[in-house]
C-alpha cells in the first residue's frame, strides 16, 4: 500500500510523462471544461485568479483570455505539464499569465492574495481534500469564489471498469475506489465544502461526452492518469492493450464508442 508521498511521486512521474499529449485529441474534454470554468467565474476582466493543479493550462488559458486587465497565476507540481502550458501561452501572446512550480498542499502565497481560485480535476489526487481546499481558499480574498471541477460517477464507464478489472487480472494493486470517485457525488462535495468553511455552495452539472473509436480510448488510457498503471505491465503492455480493446469493441455503435464525460463544477464563496 502506497503512502501519500509515494502517491505524489507516482502522480508527478505520470504527468511529466504524458504532458506532451495531455488534453489533446480524444482527451479534449479537459480544454472544453476549462472554457466552462472560465465562464462560470463570471469575471469582470480585471481580477487576479489562482489556478491550482493547472496542468497544461486547460483552465488558465481560458481565464487569461477573459482577463485583459487582470492576472492569472498557474501552479502545478509537474514541470512537464507547466512547460507545455508556457508554450501555449507564449504562442497566444498571453502576457497576463505566469507559471509557478508548487505542490497544491503547500502553496507559498499570502492570505487574501487573489480575487478567485480554480482547481480543475486536481483535488481528488490528494488525501485530505477538505484541508487542501481550505488551504487554496486561504489565498483568496473574502467574498471571492473558489471553483473546482471533478468527474461524476458515470464518467468513462463502462470502459473504465473493464480496464480496472483487467488490470487486477494481471495482478496489479488497484484501489476499490478511484481518486475521482471520492468527490463524484453531491453529498461528497457538500461535505468537502462545508469542512473547508466555504459558503453558498453551488454545483452545475454538465454532460460533455462524445463518440470516439477504440484506439482513441487507448489514447486516453495511455496519455492521462491511467498511464501509471499501464507502465507497471512492462513487457505485457501490447498483449494487455489488444485484450482490452477486444473487450470494448462490442460497446461500439455505428457512431463509435461513446465516451461518457459527466462533470460537476462546484463553486463556493470565501467567507467575509
Amino acid at each position: 500500500m502506497q503512502n501519500e508521498e509515494q502517491r505524489k511521486k507516482l502522480t508527478q512521474k505520470t504527468f511529466n510523462t504524458v504532458a506532451k499529449d495531455y488534453g489533446l485529441g480524444p482527451s479534449r474534454f479537459f480544454h472544453s471544461s476549462g472554457e466552462v470554468m472560465a465562464e462560470l467565474l463570471d469575471l469582470k476582466g480585471n481580477e487576479s485568479v489562482l489556478d491550482v493543479a493547472s496542468g497544461t493550462g486547460a483552465t488558465a488559458l481560458h481565464l487569461a483570455r477573459k482577463l485583459p486587465q487582470g492576472q492569472v497565476t498557474a501552479v502545478d507540481f509537474s514541470s512537464g505539464m507547466l512547460e507545455q502550458a508556457r508554450m501555449k501561452a507564449t504562442e497566444e501572446g498571453l502576457s497576463n499569465l505566469t507559471f509557478e512550480f508548487h505542490d497544491m498542499t503547500q502553496l507559498p502565497f499570502e492570505p487574501h492574495s487573489y480575487g478567485h481560485a480554480t482547481c480543475a480535476f486536481g483535488l481528488f489526487f490528494v488525501e485530505d481534500m477538505s484541508g487542501t481546499l481550505k488551504h487554496i481558499a486561504n489565498t483568496v480574498k473574502p467574498g471571492g469564489k473558489i471553483l473546482i471541477s471533478g468527474f461524476r460517477g458515470n464518467s468513462f464507464q463502462p470502459m473504465a471498469q473493464l480496464l480496472l478489472d483487467r488490470f487486477r487480472s494481471y495482478g496489479l494493486e488497484i484501489p476499490q475506489q478511484m481518486g475521482w470517485q471520492r468527490m463524484s457525488k453531491v453529498s461528497q462535495l457538500e461535505e468537502i465544502f462545508i469542512q473547508s468553511g466555504l459558503n453558498d455552495m453551488y454545483i452545475q452539472k454538465r454532460s460533455m461526452g462524445y463518440h470516439i473509436d477504440p484506439e482513441d480510448w487507448w489514447d486516453i488510457v495511455w496519455n492521462a492518469g491511467f498511464r501509471g498503471f499501464v507502465e507497471q505491465l512492462d513487457n505485457k503492455i501490447d498483449e494487455f492493450k489488444q485484450a482490452h480493446l477486444e473487450e470494448v469493441l462490442p460497446l461500439c455503435s455505428d457512431k463509435g464508442l461513446w465516451l461518457e464525460i459527466d462533470i460537476n463544477f462546484t463553486i463556493g464563496v470565501k467567507a467575509l
